[in-house]
């Protein structure tokens, strides 16, 4: 149903109807994480550029369908660490729709590559406002650092828009499931395509990376690395992006930041209509 007033939203809240989600830990600290490649049971490495939907093993399972209403995220338990390994307390959980992933790039070239690209075309926000890219590393890079610039179309249909060098490779830059963010060129607001990654040294290795598009929907402040952590719209505190709404073929998934890198992930995404 509708979600008309308060009484209607703490009704719906009630109902726990979402979806469960758990990530064996791995990444690392203060950097942003892939949780999918952790998910149980573990989705397969992509190889060519995919576009995602709810299908997908990247995705939080079993989402409930919505009905013919606004599909809206309410709220979440998330529960993070509480085991060896977890330290302090601390990680910001993002839920984002997952668009498209690719794979196949290497360390091992200082030309342009172009493998698996570009990024399969968008399925929802076809337009490109609003999405963001960034490098998703399959393997455990090298030791030394060096930079990478990407090639790409931004939210205006205007293409060979080449976004600002960043760092690859080195402490903090290199382990598997790390996303390294794509910032853009100017003004840009978002990206419809990335048609190619260039590596400013080839390191000699073969590990491989790939690219990813997704849309931020939400993000939870998990405080508590003991037990369940409730958040919603009205009484919690540190979520933002309540009653966001998600397209009803979104592939839900979950980046992460956190104070350890053995910090496991696992929880429930409560969703509605409004």
């Amino acid at each position: 149903m509708a979600l008309a007033d308060l009484a209607a939203y703490k009704e719906m809240l009630d109902r726990n109807r979402g979806a469960d989600f758990m990530a064996n830990s791995g990444g690392r600290t203060a950097r942003m994480v892939a949780a999918w490649p952790f998910f149980v049971p573990t989705p397969a490495t992509p190889t060519t550029s995919v576009a995602l939907d709810r299908t997908s093993d990247l995705a939080i399972r079993n989402i409930p369908n919505t009905g013919t209403g606004r599909p809206t995220i309410l709220g979440a338990n998330i529960a993070a660490g509480g085991q060896a390994g977890s330290t302090g307390a601390g990680i910001a959980a993002i839920v984002v729709d997952l668009l498209n992933i690719s794979g196949g790039l290497t360390m091992n070239s200082a030309v342009e590559q172009t493998t698996n690209l570009p990024t399969a075309a968008l399925t929802r926000y076809t337009s490109g406002e609003g999405v963001m890219a960034a490098l998703i590393l399959h393997q455990q890079l090298g030791s030394a650092a060096t930079s990478f610039t990407v090639r790409y179309t931004n939210q205006a249909g205007t293409g060979n828009r080449i976004a600002p060098s960043q760092q690859i490779g080195g402490t903090g830059w290199r382990e598997n499931a790390s996303l390294l963010p794509i910032s853009f060129e100017g003004a840009d607001t978002g990206v419809r395509s990335v048609e190619g990654v260039t590596i400013a040294a080839a390191s000699g290795n073969t590990q491989l990376f790939g690219v990813c598009l997704f849309k931020p929907l939400a993000m939870f402040a998990v405080n508590d690395v003991m037990g369940v952590n409730k958040f919603d719209a009205i009484s919690t505190g540190n979520f933002l992006g309540a009653l966001n709404e998600y397209h009803p073929d979104a592939c839900l998934s979950i980046i992460y930041t956190s104070i350890a890198a053995t910090m496991p992930i696992s929880g429930s995404i409560f969703v509605s209509e409004t």
